[in-house]
């Protein structure tokens, strides 16, 4: 895990980098995972980002914030709902780690995961492309595209075949497991 992506995340007390404290566990704990982080700073040191975000802060200032005592009641009704709902997300988030744990990891492998379709897509293009013997043009574009095709379509194979052997092992293994 990276440095910025470590620390608790049921403290709500922990200082954010403009020095208030996080309202919200969801937020936080979005603001953990290495390439939320990544971006929002990202964001803020733009340009257009900084100039955006300064933008929202005066709206909200001009805005909002003078309205803040008028909200106080309603506000007062919706506190537990919002508490609760905070709490529902941040285990949602929670759960969301167990099943897709490669959110806590680097933002740089995060986006070779992505970005792997399409590097497999122009790789494997290229590789047929480079291995047709034609001259340059229609004719070997054409016959490049063909065996694309089936050089996709024989990957898909290999993989699902791959992961129907995987099950007839397991099923096989708790066969003997019963018999025994």
């Amino acid at each position: 895990m990276a440095p910025h992506a470590t620390g608790d995340m049921s403290n709500q007390e922990a200082p954010l980098t403009n020095g208030e404290t996080p309202s919200s566990k969801v937020l936080s704990h979005l603001h953990s995972y290495p390439l939320v982080h990544d971006g929002v700073e990202t964001f803020k040191s733009h340009p257009y980002g900084s100039q955006a975000l300064n933008l929202a802060t005066n709206t909200y200032n001009n805005l909002v914030a003078p309205l803040h005592p008028y909200l106080a009641t309603p506000y007062s009704y919706l506190s537990p709902y919002l508490a609760r709902a905070d709490q529902l997300g941040d285990s949602g988030l929670s759960k969301l780690e167990t099943h897709l744990p490669i959110v806590k990891e680097d933002t740089q492998k995060v986006k070779e995961y992505a970005f792997a379709p399409y590097t497999y897509v122009t790789g494997t293009f290229q590789d047929e492309y480079n291995k047709t013997h034609y001259n340059n043009g229609v004719v070997k574009a054409g016959v490049a595209v063909v065996s694309f095709e089936l050089k996709v379509v024989s990957d898909a194979c290999a993989v699902f075949l791959g992961y129907l052997s995987k099950g007839k092992e397991q099923t096989k293994k708790k066969v003997d497991e019963v018999k025994q």
